[in-house]
């Protein structure tokens, strides 16, 4: 008999669900959710489990991650029991209990996550007072000369290796918990390296988006974020790979793949945050303070690279130098958070997209 956890619901609330006991489970939600299918079943079988305090079957369940928050569960649910919002908060519920740790933790409640937010900056800055140099070139803008490369690479290369140990280790906490759920007994039924491919496919089209109702812009917008994040750690690849003469390219091509991917990770910012300023779909209605967090640092973070850039052609070079700082605190704190942040599905949702595909 499985152990019934009677805080998970208070739990689950505190991250963002609505009024789950409004539910008198008439299926509406699953009957009108276009991704509800075979054994992947949702929004109603989660909220059950979320009702009943059965803590083990939410973290077996891949649905999760698997709901691309399209809000017509919401839209049509007769007790406005916002079942979108649901999907949402069961996401970082699961996050913080995947988390290596526990350490995502910090960044899910209101007074730690502030303070979180606070110490990893203040780390950042500490740091670059501690690398950057006080002869810097004050005729012209060289940002080597401001920090060198060595220091700069040698962090980059720790906060990598950091995100893949976590990442990695995570992956196999997910992967261990969906062994447990309802699809383990015929996962080894089809062909792994197919689901993989089609895994990795959706993960990257997102073509089960435009199953959902007035899904296009949204699928557009998701697409133009995580490609031109993409993009943009590509441009930062491109960079480090010429400054330490691996490839004989001009700066310029990092600096052209950069500009675009900035410009394409704006647009679909752009399209999000008036999503949950304008409140007018059941997208923006429910927003927690972690994705707020997570749409103004990769702002910031984009924001800060183009006038760090501007300032770089119109050779200003301490507005350029404390542009770059305040650029490399905001990636920072991007990065290091990455497995356990709104972020971490990009490496939860393709394993879960794979192992319900062999189901």
């Amino acid at each position: 008999m499985e152990k019934v956890n009677e805080n998970v619901l208070d739990q689950i609330k505190k991250l963002g669900a609505f009024d789950l006991m409004a539910c008198y489970s008439c299926g509406t939600c699953s009957a009108i959710c276009p991704l509800s299918e075979g054994t992947v079943s949702f929004p109603r079988r989660l909220l059950r489990y979320a009702q009943l305090g059965l803590e083990k079957r939410i973290l077996a369940a891949p649905e999760p991650w698997l709901c691309y928050y399209c809000g017509e569960c919401s839209e049509t649910c007769p007790r406005q029991a916002e079942p979108a919002a649901l999907m949402m908060a069961l996401r970082r519920f699961a996050t913080r209990k995947y988390s290596l740790g526990r350490a995502a933790d910090a960044l899910y409640q209101s007074l730690a996550s502030g303070l979180t937010w606070l110490l990893l900056s203040v780390a950042a800055v500490l740091a670059i007072l501690f690398a950057y140099n006080p002869g810097m070139n004050r005729q012209r803008v060289d940002f080597l000369s401001f920090v060198g490369l060595e220091p700069i690479h040698l962090a980059g290369i720790a906060l990598v290796a950091f995100i893949v140990l976590a990442s990695v280790i995570q992956i196999g906490i997910l992967y261990r918990n969906l062994r447990r759920g309802p699809g383990a007994a015929a996962f080894k039924a089809k062909k792994a390296s197919v689901s993989a491919w089609k895994a990795l496919s959706e993960a990257v089209m997102q073509k089960r988006f435009g199953e959902c109702d007035n899904g296009l812009l949204r699928r557009l917008a998701h697409m133009a974020v995580s490609w031109g994040f993409m993009g943009m750690f590509l441009a930062t690849l491109i960079i480090a790979a010429v400054d330490f003469q691996w490839l004989q390219w001009p700066r310029w091509i990092s600096l052209a793949v950069g500009s675009f991917s900035g410009v394409l990770t704006l647009l679909g910012l752009a399209y999000y945050i008036y999503l949950r300023i304008a409140r007018k779909t059941a997208v923006g209605k429910v927003s927690h303070p972690s994705d707020w967090a997570f749409l103004v640092l990769l702002l910031l973070s984009v924001l800060s690279g183009f006038v760090m850039v501007f300032f770089r052609f119109t050779n200003i070079p301490m507005a350029a130098y404390w542009t770059f700082a305040f650029h490399l605190v905001v990636v920072f704190d991007l990065l290091v958070t990455f497995p356990f942040s709104k972020f971490a599905h990009v490496i939860y949702r393709p394993v879960a997209l794979w192992f319900a595909g062999l189901t």
